[in-house]
């Protein structure tokens, strides 16, 4: 009969041969019972919801939040994929951040997804991940970024939300530098019609200094009929500065 500790290292193999293949989140069903409350029992993997682990260490003090943050990214990539297959995004937000490299984890992950379920799911250490039903970017304005689906850059600047801008100016910024020509946002600025947005990126651009791009979404805008108004959205207030003439409908 096998020993207790030949037991654990047997065990451990199982959570080795796991981790070798890339699993830092864990589903109940990719350990035996046996094997999984030996591991819980010794503290090799931590619960975060039912039937989903991820590794740890036995050394680590309860109530530290070391391990889960820096499983983060890893275990939302899996748990997403499992549940609704490829059929989901992160916000334009989040993909901006994470485009600027700022993997700062969120205190709520916004998801994107046609079969989301508008509801919360709570995770370790107060954090947690919104599910919200929505139609996806499409296929050629996403891309993976260690596992996770993002918006492409220009889609998101594209998409993201005024209070973005203002709210973490930083990583807005730091997004904004990486466009290389105003191209990579005009197509979509003009295939949606989106003359408020154009305005908003336009001071954005003069705003980090970027005027030749803010000038062409001006000028190009205004020759498709758009009436746009330049506002700084990095500006508590933002007086429109440009205008030019609506399309006809």
């Amino acid at each position: 009969m096998a020993t207790p500790s030949e037991k654990l290292a047997a065990s451990l193999e199982e959570l080795k041969s796991l981790q070798d293949k890339g699993h830092t989140a864990i589903q109940s069903s990719e350990l035996r019972r046996n094997h999984r409350e030996r591991l819980l029992k010794h503290g090799f993997i931590q619960g975060v919801m039912r039937g989903w682990y991820i590794p740890a260490r036995p050394d680590e003090t309860a109530g530290e939040s070391t391990t889960w943050y820096a499983s983060f990214w890893k275990f939302c990539a899996k748990y997403l994929d499992t549940r609704v297959g490829e059929e989901w995004c992160l916000s334009p937000e989040q993909s901006l951040s994470l485009h600027t490299e700022n993997w700062t984890v969120p205190r709520q992950l916004l998801v994107r997804a046609p079969a989301g379920r508008n509801q919360v799911t709570k995770l370790p250490f107060e954090t947690s991940l919104l599910e919200v039903r929505s139609a996806l970017p499409g296929p050629q304005e996403t891309v993976l970024k260690e596992g996770l689906r993002l918006f492409i850059l220009p889609a998101a600047l594209v998409a993201a939300s005024p209070a973005f801008f203002n709210g973490h100016p930083t990583d807005a910024r730091a997004a904004l530098a990486m466009v290389r020509d105003a191209s990579d946002v005009l197509a979509k600025l003009l295939a949606g019609g989106h003359s408020v947005i154009a305005g908003r990126l336009a001071g954005a651009f003069r705003n980090i200094g970027r005027a030749d791009i803010a000038n062409e979404i001006l000028q190009t805008m205004k020759a498709a009929g758009y009436d746009v108004r330049e506002n700084d959205p990095f500006a508590a207030a933002s007086p429109g500065l440009f205008s030019c003439r609506e399309p006809s409908p």
